[in-house]
């Protein structure tokens, strides 16, 4: 029986120890102890991490909104390009090309070209 007591007896004494800094810190006991002041640079550690962090997030959170932005912009001038080349295709067609061309007095050759065989050394003496 002296075991279960003295487990009940720390039980107690461990439950004590919790509640104290609790009901210190809700009486104001820990204020008027000088603990606050003690600790001071350690709460202002902590406040400039809070702060931080918050910063932070309103940085995540404006780079997100940009890079949704650029993607949106990305998206309308891919699809711009898409119907450029479509329409470039299109346009450069072999009989189109030589339908416009016939104005200006040029016309398509019906021959293949022909392979013109030059000696090695042709230019060079006929500069000489």
């Amino acid at each position: 029986m002296r075991n279960k007591a003295g487990n009940n007896k720390e039980g107690m004494v461990k439950k004590k120890r919790v509640s104290l800094p609790l009901k210190g810190l809700v009486s104001g006991d820990m204020f008027s102890k000088g603990v606050v002041t003690k600790n001071l640079s350690f709460l202002l550690f902590i406040a400039l991490l809070m702060l931080m962090y918050i910063g932070y997030g309103y940085y995540v959170d404006n780079t997100v909104r940009k890079v949704v932005k650029e993607e949106r912009i990305e998206g309308d001038l891919y699809s711009e390009l898409q119907s450029l080349m479509e329409v470039y295709d299109q346009e450069s067609l072999r009989s189109k090309v030589a339908n416009e061309v016939t104005v200006s007095s040029l016309f398509e050759t019906k021959d293949p070209p022909r392979v013109v065989l030059v000696e090695n050394n042709f230019y060079n003496e006929s500069a000489e």
